[in-house]
């Protein structure tokens, strides 16, 4: 039991070496990662429902996912070459596809969320309510942008 629970607690260790990776040299995760951080306080502020919440929950997962599985393609396809290879620059094209299919398909429910249900018009109305709200959200901008452009 105790060797199970070894190699259950390694896994993880390994999974957030991962993850670790990625945040340290992808810019386009921590584009993501913060995407996530905005539009969920924008879900706390429109106070969408439970389900609506699950639905942005999954489609956080799913953009991370592969954009975590897109590293994973391009670290492997550079290891495996280092001149070019057609069939290599089509894997890292396919996998480059599949986030931007992902990213569609989350920007379409963000859409049709926040959009087409008014729940914008209800984040901008709490923000014309408490205009101290707005100055957490500008302060965020700076720091977002270091995170994005300047981390490593």
């Amino acid at each position: 039991m105790n060797r199970e629970i070894r190699k259950l607690r390694q896994s993880f260790a390994c999974a957030f070496r991962g993850v670790s990776s990625c945040l340290r040299t992808e810019r386009n995760f921590r584009i993501h990662l913060t995407a996530v951080c905005y539009v969920s306080m924008a879900a706390l502020l429109a106070e969408l429902d439970a389900v609506r919440c699950a639905v942005l929950c999954l489609c956080f997962a799913v953009m991370l996912a592969s954009e975590l599985l897109n590293t994973a393609v391009e670290r492997l396809c550079d290891r495996q070459t280092t001149s070019y290879d057609k069939l290599v620059r089509e894997a890292k094209d396919i996998a480059a596809a599949a986030v931007v299919v992902c990213a569609a398909l989350c920007v379409a429910v963000g859409t049709l969320f926040f959009f087409w249900e008014g729940a914008a018009f209800r984040v901008s109305g709490v923000l014309a309510a408490h205009r101290w709200a707005v100055l957490p959200l500008a302060a965020s901008l700076p720091a977002a942008w270091w995170f994005i452009f300047r981390f490593h």
